[in-house]
């Protein structure tokens, strides 16, 4: 991901990195706002990980980016809240505004926790906050992909599936009653579980890939 998003920081033009800094609002030329699928806050309250979970993603992928000395400052929104409850804060359509009354003029916006283009990327993102940060005088905009079939992170998810395979991290009566299966013997059925896999590089090759009840 981080690869991406230097992609589309280094295609701004030195006119458009002059334009980041010309009215003196900002220090900064280039902006990176991550924008992450929200959830309401009330699940953070119960105990769901995700926010600190995206905070920590987000942290991560930042140390591989340019940082302020550089002239990129980084931003962190939440978006795609339907309802009238309260969702994470802040939301992206207030962040944007903000930005371009702060004299924001080249974001890169990342799509930090999808996984694949869809219609909260190519509509919500691309069209209807597009518009609103261009009225909001936000000039330059910039989208960064998502990781769609990045080799580095297929070949990350290939290693996770087969070490998972491996070395499965539930038993299968977890499994099951983590997903409400009835009307199985979990006792018998522990005990004749078995996987084999072809291993990280080459899963099906030499190998057969079976699960054995």
């Amino acid at each position: 991901m981080a690869d991406l998003i230097k992609k589309e920081l280094d295609a701004f033009t030195p006119e458009q990195i002059a334009q980041g800094t010309a009215d003196g609002k900002q220090d900064c030329a280039r902006h990176v706002l991550f924008s992450a699928h929200g959830v309401p806050q009330s699940y953070i309250e119960a105990g769901d990980p995700y926010q600190k979970q995206i905070q920590e993603c987000v942290r991560l992928i930042s140390d591989a980016l340019p940082g302020e000395e550089d002239g990129v400052k980084i931003h962190l929104s939440y978006q795609s809240r339907v309802g009238p409850i309260e969702w994470l804060r802040p939301y992206t359509d207030d962040v944007l505004p903000e930005l371009g009354e702060a004299g924001v003029k080249n974001p890169v916006v990342v799509p930090i926790s999808f996984v694949s283009e869809h219609i909260e990327t190519l509509e919500e993102i691309d069209i209807e906050y597009r518009e609103l940060a261009e009225e909001s005088g936000i000039t330059n905009w910039r989208r960064c992909p998502a990781l769609n079939t990045e080799s580095a992170f297929i070949d990350d998810m290939a290693d996770m599936v087969v070490e998972a395979l491996s070395e499965p991290s539930q038993t299968v009566t977890e499994a099951c009653v983590a997903n409400n299966v009835g009307n199985l013997d979990l006792q018998s059925v522990d005990g004749q579980a078995e996987i084999q896999s072809a291993g990280v590089g080459g899963v099906g090759g030499d190998s057969e890939l079976r699960m054995r009840m």
